[in-house]
Order: structure tokens, then C-alpha cells, then sequence
């Protein structure tokens, strides 16, 4: 890398820092909040004797976690109160939040979207109070899921939809999605979920000329117990199968629910024969 670029980044992180200190500031004159000081990284090169201490570390925080929450390994800081805050205030506050999280370790994952508002006061007012764990040990980042504490069962079958149709017309997905029940109805009959991922690698298999294109309409309908779904979507064949082209078909899904999650137990698509 020339020195040119070498300085380009250098100076790019120098002009974030200074952003994210600047904006401590507003918040702090604004509202009093108080963010811990992020920790600056260890760029030496980790010795034998380095590894085998953070090794140490980590086993020993798995037999004895810190028990303490979030909150007191941050210092305690002061964060706006979300409602105090205009949308603008509340994506920097997010942001400085999330700063302050990973100065200790600690990244939260959010899968699908969700309003800022939401996730900065999911971190300020529940996630300060989970334990600290093992953030931290031999280096190690913890990672807490957003819908782990919310879940969002439309996100995910809108997912598992769209991932089974990605395997079936050979697109970008090798494998079905794992939220299958034990028990899937096919062709009238109750069949095993092995016998059910079978009978869909089969079809994958002989359809070798099939490529995915998209989903172009999904609807959903989701109770306390069940769950269905509609979908249309479109893929290409090409010369092998005698008519090649475009083709655009409708598939339906049907789940239940297994705890937190919705497990697929039907899938009709007539164009493929599945019922």
C-alpha cells in the first residue's frame, strides 16, 4: 500500500473519531450523557505466551461469567431518554450506544430492519440489565440478537420462503432452510422431515437446467398457532427441458408453530407437482 493511501486512512479514522467525540458533546450539553472512553486496540503481534493467557481467560470466565450487568462494566453512563430525543438525536445516540457497547466487547445483531427509536431503547432501557457473561474473556465478542428478546415471526417465514424457492429452482441456497417440522404432509400423507428434504433434493436434482430468478409477491397470514403464506415467483429453464424460457408460478406454505419459532409443514407448488 502506498503511503499516500496509508495516510488517506489515517486521516479517515482521525476525522471519524473526531465525529463520534463531537457528537458526545452535543448529547452531553444537550441531555448530560455520559459514554465510556472506547478502549484502544492492541496492534502488537500476539506472542505463544499471549494466546495461551487469553486461552486461560476465556476457559476461566466459562466456569465463573461475570455476573455484574452491562451497565457497571460501561460505568454506569447516562443515555438520553429515547423519548427526549427527535429522529435525528436518536441515530447518533444509537450509534454512540453501540460505541460504548463494543469498548467492552459487546455487539448487538439486529436481522431484520428496525427502526432506530426501537433498537436504542432496547439497549438503554433492557439490554443495560443482561449480565456481562463472558464479553471480553481471551478477547472474545459477545453478541446478543435483537429477536432473540422480539421475536419476528413474519421476517423469518418470509425468509424460510424464500430460501426454500432459492433451493428448488437452484439458485444461490445449497440447503433448506432448518425450520422444518418433524412431521411435513406431502402428497396426502404425513412423511418424515428426511423424507421430505429428500423428495426436494430429488426435484432439485432432476431440474438441473432450472435457475432461480426472484420472489415477486409474498403475503402472509400469522395466528398464535399457525401461520400461511402465498407466494409468486419466477425462474428460467433453459434448453434441456424442451421449453425453454421464462415461467412464473405460485407457491403456498404452511406452518406451526413450535415454541418461538414457525416450522414449515406443507408446501404446495402445482407447477412442481408438490402438494
Amino acid at each position: 500500500m502506498s503511503d499516500k493511501s496509508q495516510n488517506n486512512r489515517k486521516k479517515a479514522k482521525e476525522d471519524e473519531q473526531f465525529e463520534n467525540e463531537l457528537k458526545k458533546l452535543k448529547l452531553s450539553a444537550e441531555f448530560g450523557a455520559t459514554f465510556p472512553e472506547e478502549e484502544k486496540p492492541n496492534n502488537a503481534e500476539e506472542t505463544e505466551a499471549g494466546f495461551l493467557e487469553r486461552m486461560r481467560e476465556f476457559e476461566e470466565s466459562m466456569n465463573n461469567p461475570d455476573e455484574s450487568e452491562i451497565r457497571e462494566a460501561l460505568g454506569f453512563p447516562k443515555f438520553p431518554k429515547v423519548s427526549d430525543l427527535n429522529d435525528d438525536q436518536v441515530k447518533t445516540a444509537l450509534e454512540l450506544a453501540r460505541i460504548s457497547l463494543r469498548s467492552k466487547k459487546i455487539e448487538l445483531d439486529v436481522i431484520y430492519p428496525t427502526p432506530d427509536r426501537e433498537i436504542y431503547r432496547f439497549i438503554t432501557e433492557e439490554l443495560m440489565k443482561h449480565k456481562t457473561g463472558m464479553a471480553g474473556a481471551g478477547g472474545m465478542t459477545m453478541h446478543f440478537i435483537y429477536e432473540e428478546f422480539y421475536p419476528n415471526p413474519v421476517g423469518d417465514i418470509k425468509e424460510d420462503l424464500t430460501d426454500t424457492l432459492h433451493f428448488l429452482c437452484r439458485g444461490y441456497k445449497a440447503h433448506l432452510p432448518w425450520r422444518i417440522a418433524n412431521n411435513v404432509k406431502l402428497h396426502g400423507k404425513k412423511v418424515s422431515e428426511e423424507i421430505f428434504r429428500a423428495h426436494l433434493d430429488q426435484h432439485r436434482q432432476i431440474f438441473k437446467g432450472m435457475s432461480f430468478i426472484g420472489v415477486d409477491s409474498i403475503e402472509t397470514d400469522v395466528s398464535a398457532k399457525k401461520a400461511h403464506a402465498k407466494a409468486q415467483f419466477r425462474f428460467y429453464l433453459d434448453n434441456s427441458s424442451g421449453q425453454p424460457g421464462e415461467v412464473s408460478a405460485d407457491a403456498e406454505f404452511f406452518f406451526d408453530q413450535k415454541y418461538d419459532n414457525y416450522c414449515l409443514t406443507r408446501l404446495v407448488i402445482g407447477y412442481f407437482g408438490i402438494k
